[in-house]
């Protein structure tokens, strides 16, 4: 049987169930790096984005475990609208219990603890809900809309101290009979025709790829039997009339392209970026966990928890001056400043701490071009030198008001020198068969990985410079593989 850990705010929390060594406080768990390959159970009351309820999550997944609620299960639930339908066979099942034990009343109120509730007749709806959603607790309100159809109309999820006797008690049996079940993961549909999606965004700024790059991908597709069109974020309604969807702008989690990324996973499409992809990519402290967790070089990291005091004394001793301190949520160099000094630092942790409940600090690793290796399904497909901006200690200046990024070149992937090809494959490796780009600094001995990107930039005369057209044949195959494979073909 797998292992389970529950995660709670406080251990006075968890005072009115018997006493474990597996009930463990929240900022304990953070702070406490180590596996947890067996079943993770987040009772933390606050799962906004980037707390350390939400952290509880995420940082499970990264270590190796599997979390209920798990990151996506979160940010399904914030991204939630009021009137998701339910299968047809659940809306049968939901009439017929109105029916014969609510008088026909169009609403059901219900209370489900890991995909179980009072109800036993509704069992197969709330485990459907759970597999869903995945939260231990959840408040379901069901509607009926019309004849034989109902929706989901409202989801809450109510904290520990909530509970009252008799549901402590219902809790209580739901966890020990769950901690003796693996439950599957949701099904998806497949799709039959070879229909790929271009998500692209007109007003970006700038995007991951240019025009001459996405008309290559056109061409490519086209060249291997996939129709490509090119869709925007206003088309969220037009997703499931393709296979695949293929994201060629800027993703982030509380974003439409991680709604649209979730839109087309839910219709069964292959899709990249997945959004596994974009919510490990975006977070930096889940790809220190996970680069951690698999021995993979980095420079000299800490993670801190902003809502506790630090000594900036052993925090410089430690990684020295300047330091990197970073939002987890960056991107771009977004997010990420270098303090140069022990007040700069205070200052830069007080300020950036607002934003979240956890902040990483890293050694700074001046270079004066970074390597980014892409990666897809294992493969190198380019290798680039990015060189820093003009006057400036990263890729990108967003304060400049020209020469924003650095000059780049591309080569032959057997012209990089093996060990930083090694560690790219990786730090891809730990986390999934997805697209990314590796950016790393090489110190000569060792070669140091500094971010793993969903989404990397495919632009028309810079990362193509070596393969040419071969560059985008090779991602569009990709899809051709993968929905042969969904097909069974």
């Amino acid at each position: 049987m797998k292992s389970l850990l529950v995660l709670v705010d406080q251990l006075d929390d968890w005072s009115p169930y018997y006493p474990s060594s597996q009930v463990i406080d929240i900022a304990s768990y953070l702070q406490e790096p180590g596996n947890a390959q067996g079943y993770v159970i987040n009772l933390c009351h606050d799962f906004s984005y980037l707390s350390s309820g939400y952290y509880g999550s995420l940082l499970a997944e990264a270590r190796g475990g599997m979390a209920f609620p798990s990151a996506r299960a979160i940010r399904e639930l914030h991204s939630f609208e009021s009137g998701q339908p339910l299968l047809p066979k659940h809306s049968r099942l939901l009439e017929s219990y109105s029916r014969r034990h609510l008088k026909n009343t169009p609403q059901i109120q219900v209370r489900c603890y890991f995909g179980t509730s009072d109800h036993p007749e509704l069992a197969p709806v709330m485990r459907r809900i759970f597999e869903n959603y995945g939260f231990p607790v959840l408040d379901v309100v069901l509607l009926k809309v019309q004849a034989d159809f109902w929706v989901i109309h409202q989801l809450e999820v109510p904290s520990l101290e909530q509970l009252h006797e008799q549901e402590q008690d219902a809790f209580a049996s739901a966890l020990d009979a769950f901690s003796h079940k693996i439950w599957r993961l949701r099904k998806t549909t497949k799709g039959y025709k070879y229909d790929v999606a271009i998500l692209v965004n007109p007003d970006e700024a700038l995007p991951p790829s240019n025009k001459g790059a996405l008309q290559a991908f056109v061409q490519a597709g086209k060249q291997i039997g996939l129709n490509v069109d090119f869709i925007h974020p206003t088309d969220a309604s037009r997703i499931g009339e393709y296979d695949a969807l293929f994201i060629r702008e800027t993703t982030r989690v509380d974003h439409h392209t991680y709604r649209m990324a979730q839109m087309a996973e839910n219709q069964g499409l292959v899709v990249i970026d997945s959004t596994s992809d974009i919510m490990r990519c975006s977070n930096k402290v889940y790809l220190h966990e996970t680069l951690q967790r698999h021995k993979v070089d980095t420079p000299a990291t800490r993670l801190i928890l902003t809502q506790q005091a630090q000594d900036i004394d052993a925090l410089t001793a430690d990684l020295g001056l300047p330091v990197i301190v970073k939002v987890p949520d960056g991107s771009f160099s977004i997010g990420v400043e270098k303090a140069s000094t022990r007040e700069e630092l205070e200052e830069c942790i007080a300020r950036l701490g607002e934003r979240s409940a956890l902040l990483l600090l890293q050694e700074f690793v001046p270079t004066e071009f970074d390597w980014r290796i892409g990666i897809l399904d294992d493969q190198v497909l380019y290798a680039c030198r990015y060189f820093m901006a003009r006057s400036h200690w990263q890729i990108y200046n967003h304060s400049a008001r020209s020469h924003k990024s650095g000059n780049a070149d591309a080569f032959s992937p057997d012209k990089v020198p093996k060990h930083v090809l090694k560690t790219a494959r990786k730090a891809a490796k730990c986390m999934g068969d997805g697209f990314y780009g590796v950016d790393i600094k090489d110190l000569g001995d060792k070669a140091v990985v500094i971010e793993v990107n969903d989404n990397p930039s495919i632009d028309k005369g810079v990362e193509d410079l070596h393969s040419g057209s071969m560059l985008y044949q090779q991602i569009m195959g990709v899809f051709l593989k993968r929905l042969d494979e969904m097909n069974g073909r």
